[in-house]
């Protein structure tokens, strides 16, 4: 084994390398497509958990009071948090709901996303209520509403 200035060099150049693999190792991967449904799907992945998701999830609202009135469109998606690849986890976070004009709802999200070779697959949920006035307090409507989609994706 040579000692002196060069065999000093290459150890420095060989740590710094292990340095930066690992420093882009711990700021993970971004991922991006579309859900099954179309929408725009974006999250990140970092230490064996997914992060930062956010897409839309088709949704369908049902007023559980009497009327029976539905409701159906798109719903954000946007769950705090981190959730372990593998596994299903969930969050619950107040909120805008885009099926209650904006207004705040508590939303419960469920994510379940695992590694299938290079790609990213999995399932997401999300459900909420909320309350929609009538002429008077008797008269309002409680609406429930849940959503899904599934998705496929690759590393950007």
């Amino acid at each position: 084994m040579t000692k002196g200035p060069q065999s000093a060099t290459a150890a420095l150049l060989a740590i710094a390398a292990l340095a930066g693999a690992g420093a882009a190792a711990a700021h993970g991967a971004a991922y991006s497509g579309t859900t099954r449904d179309g929408s725009r799907i974006t999250l990140k992945v970092a230490g064996g958990k997914a992060s930062a998701i956010k897409t839309i999830v088709p949704t369908s609202c049902v007023e559980s009071s009497g009327s029976l009135q539905t409701v159906a469109g798109g719903e954000l998606f946007q769950p705090p948090g981190s959730f372990a690849l593998g596994r299903a986890g969930k969050a619950r976070a107040l909120q805008p709901a885009a099926m209650n004009g904006g207004i705040r709802a508590t939303k419960n999200y469920t994510v379940d996303v695992r590694r299938s070779g290079g790609k990213l697959t999995g399932t997401l949920r999300v459900n909420f209520s909320y309350l929609r006035p009538g002429v008077d307090l008797s008269h309002s409507y409680t609406f429930i509403c849940s959503g899904s989609t599934k998705f496929s994706l690759k590393a950007r």
